[in-house]
């Protein structure tokens, strides 16, 4: 019988091999060799906003906020435990551990206090300078009187007791007096906690718990979870890039923090670290975990089916080695090529083992049933080559189309995959068609290639598909059948935090501030030029129903109207201002304070007394006089410990006022606000880097990760804001191109691996044949994944195009024998199919089977979701290949049983 075009091409390169096996050999180990020296240089990318081509719009808005404001992803730490004093201590601890981090200094924001907002203290209560304005007496000057620290303070306060005794005071409504004894006394009582040694800032906020409280806020001031039952702790470092290797160091360093601050605070007391560099680290070392089990197990699965169905070690390492060869060139590849891999594409390894190897699995059965029938080594080696070449080039070609449609995604990560994945099988395929016959013809003169004995159990089948044909194939159909119905009940899930353990910290932290309207970390992120534009757009979005609250700097800037600007400018009218230098310079000691507090203590004495001859209250005076009186014991027992807090009072208040002092007389000067009038901390979360423009962050109030509410959400915010971008806005819009760009990638991958096969068989009616195990394995397993629950995610629905690409191999294999048995006889053998192409497909998909079934060992949720769908879709081809197919073709007629 004359040879084909493709058998004569086959026949060639099998000369080159059996008479020039040193060459081949030679050329290979230098390429292989010239590829290994660039691994240690491969890095792994692990950055999430690389995964998506920057000429996206969604993404590309995304990065345009990045660069103007950076990335806003943010550690927290989520403090739990029964007693709110005592999530307050460990809190406090952490910061501390924090702050103390040179990195850290100034980025650490767990409470909203006078010490964290100082800058707009004055812009809130702008009154308080009307008030010193008319409460001064005409012959005391501001300046001088805030230089002199606490004992000028002090004297000034029994100067004005005084100054009403003598009636030198314009006289006071009895109401407002009583109000102005009750401030006082409030400000001894403040004073004298302090000593003792509580926050001042702390005392001076709960002095004014009257106040309504912030939602978020604790009465302290310490940032909690809107219900209350976690105190928060947030982290603005300022990472170098967007790579976990610029998160790890870091994070690590805040869980050090965190293990100190535990294990000296309060008992029952924990705070677990989120956000989402701390969800990226944790992923990075699972997902860098999952590969080197699933890589390891992969190999060894591969190892002991290859020794099972070859039945020998020897023959095992020789269909191995233009894997490993082609795996080591496509890593080469990878480095001169992109420079790196990624979270998706660093899983392409596992794949191209559990693909690649089909290859030399083909040629090898193929060589072992030659030697069988007679054949010596090298017209074994000829044969195999040119009747597996052939059918191993067309599946190898048409899954390296499904891997390539993968172009046609905008997630550039998926592309990459594609890409990398298809070129490595392509280095396969050249080093088994190349190499592994040289292989052979070197081995078969030390006597390595002799005759094997056929894979087991395998004969038996045959007699099975004979008898039931008819209910094979009639099953089948009704699977088939049912598959396509389940299809319609697969959801999405594009919530990736799912891959990650249920029990892991992060993962724990998250979903106390998932639900959360201001701590959520899924967020939409908006800018503002101004503001006013800012605090429009805050307004606005605060008013939709799909938003549950929005994070902005504009709460700390009130509405600067015509009597707020009025009352900031009356800062005009209090002189020069004092040089807070000097007061912070003060250290005072109780001797010199003494005698003050005791002379408003006898002040206080005479306006009782004054107030009870005529007539009036004296329930504020004595609550004053006892506040006082307090005081000045303390201050007469001081030990050391209160020495040195008396110490540092006027350097923490010089701060303070130097602070909003100089915010409020800018404003009022300026008569608008600035994004630089913020506070330093949240200068650095919400202004953007050349000091201009404000963001926000926007809270969802509906699930962002079901596609029906967070398109909703989506749209509302864009219609306020249509720059949006962030996580909140992304999530949807990526869910909804991931699942059209696949449905897409399946169906060109189906239309071009038909016309391939097609053409490759010459035969319209043998290609669609070729196909339909793959129809009936991917409908098969979209049925078994609507059976078990399994729904498609962001890692496993590339399964659509590859189950195509694979399957069509099966197929394929399988009419190319079809042809030569005809060819060979008047008609198709069954043997000839089962026994012979139907052994080397089971063990190829076998392990490849193996190698995606190593992933579902792994502890990441995405490597577990890929591998079983995967699992799931090969199994599904291979029983329609070895049964299905065969039965269908006893059938129509094309094959008998002998």
């Amino acid at each position: 019988m004359p040879e084909s075009l493709p058998q004569r091409i086959f026949s060639r390169i099998a000369s080159l091999s059996l008479s020039r096996p040193g060459l081949v050999l030679s050329v290979a180990g230098l390429c292989v060799i010239a590829s290994a020296v660039t691994l240690p240089r491969l890095r792994v990318s692990t950055s999430r906003y690389g995964l998506v081509s920057d000429t996206n719009p969604d993404q590309a808005r995304m990065l345009r906020f990045f660069d103007r404001f950076g990335n806003p992803d943010a550690p927290v730490l989520v403090v739990s435990g029964e007693r709110a004093e005592d999530r307050r201590a460990v809190v406090d601890r952490l910061v501390a551990g924090l702050e103390a981090v040179p990195e850290l200094r100034g980025r650490v924001l767990a409470r909203v206090g006078p010490t964290e907002v100082a800058e707009v203290l004055l812009l809130q209560r702008p009154e308080i300078l009307s008030q010193v304005t008319g409460g001064l007496p005409p012959d005391v000057a501001l300046a001088p009187l805030v230089e002199g620290g606490l004992p000028a303070w002090f004297g000034a306060i029994e100067g004005q007791l005084q100054a009403g005794l003598d009636g030198e005071a314009a006289p006071q409504d009895p109401a407002r007096a009583a109000e102005g004894l009750k401030q006082l006394g409030g400000l001894a009582s403040t004073f004298d906690r302090y000593l003792a040694g509580e926050d001042l800032m702390r005392a001076a906020m709960q002095a004014q718990a009257g106040e309504a409280p912030v939602r978020g806020r604790d009465e302290a001031g310490y940032i909690q979870t809107v219900d209350g039952k976690y105190h928060i702790v947030s982290v603005f470092p300022e990472f170098l890039g967007n790579e976990v290797s610029d998160f790890a160091p870091l994070i690590t360093q805040i869980k050090d923090i965190r293990d100190e601050a535990i294990a000296a605070g309060p008992a029952g007391v924990d705070a677990a670290l989120t956000g989402l560099p701390a969800l990226a680290v944790e992923e990075q070392r699972l997902v860098s975990r999952g590969l080197v089990q699933s890589s390891v197990w992969s190999g060894v699965a591969i190892l002991v089916l290859c020794l099972v169905m070859l039945r020998s070690l020897r023959q095992t390492v020789l269909s191995l080695v233009p894997l490993l060869g082609g795996l080591a060139l496509t890593l080469g590849f990878v480095y001169w090529y992109y420079g790196y891999l990624n979270l998706i594409t660093s899983s392409f390894v596992s794949t191209l083992l559990g693909l690649g190897i089909d290859f030399g699995v083909h040629m090898m059965h193929r060589f072992n049933e030659q030697r069988r029938a007679g054949s010596d080594v090298n017209s074994a080696i000829r044969e195999s080559l040119m009747h597996t070449g052939p059918p191993i080039l067309v599946g190898a070609l048409v899954t390296v189309l499904a891997f390539l449609t993968t172009l046609g995604s905008d997630f550039t990560a998926y592309a990459e995959l594609g890409v990398i994945t298809a070129v490595g099988l392509g280095f396969v395929v050249l080093a088994t068609l190349f190499v592994l016959p040289s292989l052979l013809a070197v081995a078969g003169k030390t006597g390595l290639a002799a005759v094997k004995k056929e894979p087991p159990l395998v004969h038996r089948l045959v007699g099975f598909v004979a008898r039931a044909r008819v209910p094979l194939v009639a099953l089948a159909v009704l699977a088939a059948i049912g598959g396509g119905w389940g299809l319609s009940r697969i959801a999405f899930n594009g919530r990736y935090f799912d891959f990650l353990p249920r029990n892991s910290e992060s993962v724990r932290a998250l979903e106390a501030l998932e639900g959360d309207p201001l701590m959520s970390p899924v967020y939409a992120n908006v800018a503002a030029d101004t503001v006013e534009e800012a605090r429009q757009k805050t307004e606005a979005l605060r008013a939709l129903p799909e938003v549950a609250g929005v994070q902005t700097a504009t709460d700390l800037l009130p509405p600067l109207d015509a009597t707020r600007l009025e009352q900031l400018r009356a800062i005009e009218k209090l002189g020069p201002l004092p040089d807070f230098a000097k007061l912070a310079a003060r250290a005072t000691t109780p001797e010199e304070l003494l005698p003050k507090i005791k002379a408003i203590v006898d002040a206080l004495d005479e306006v009782r007394f004054a107030l009870q001859q005529g007539g009036q209250p004296i329930e504020a005076v004595d609550q004053a006089q006892a506040a006082f009186r307090a005081l000045r014991d303390r201050l007469e027992k001081a030990g050391p410990d209160e020495r040195k807090r008396l110490a540092a009072a006027e350097p923490q208040v010089a701060d303070l006022l130097a602070r909003a002092w100089t915010t409020a007389k800018n404003v009022a000067t300026r008569g608008s606000y600035l994004p630089t009038d913020l506070p330093p901390l949240f200068r650095t979360r919400f202004v953007g880097r050349d000091g201009t423009g404000l963001a926000m962050f926007v809270v969802p109030g509906v699930s962002p990760w079901e596609s029906a509410s967070a398109a909703r959400f989506r749209d509302a915010v864009m219609g306020v804001a249509p720059d949006a971008s962030g996580l909140a806005i992304n999530i949807e819009l990526h869910s909804s191109m991931i699942v059209a760009g696949f449905r897409r990638a399946a169906l060109w991958a189906a239309l071009l691996i038909l016309v391939v096969v097609t053409l490759e068989l010459r035969s319209l009616r043998d290609g669609a044949l070729a196909l339909v195990p793959t129809v009936l394995g991917w409908l098969w397993m979209l049925g078994l994944m609507a059976a078990v629950g399994q729904t498609f995610d962001v890692a496993n629905i590339v399964s659509l195009p590859l189950v195509i690409g694979i399957g069509t191999a099966f197929g394929v294999h399988f009419m190319h024998r079809c042809q030569e048995s005809e060819h060979h006889n008047s008609h198709a053998r069954l043997d000839d199919l089962v026994r012979g192409t139907g052994s080397a497909v089971v063990l190829s998909a076998l392990t490849t089977i193996a190698s995606f079934a190593s992933l579902t060992l792994s502890d990441y949720g995405g490597m577990k979701s890929f591998g079983l769908v995967m699992v799931l879709g090969i199994s599904s081809c291979l029983i329609a290949s070895l049964l299905v197919l065969p039965a269908l073709l006893l059938m129509l007629g094309r094959v008998r049983m002998h």
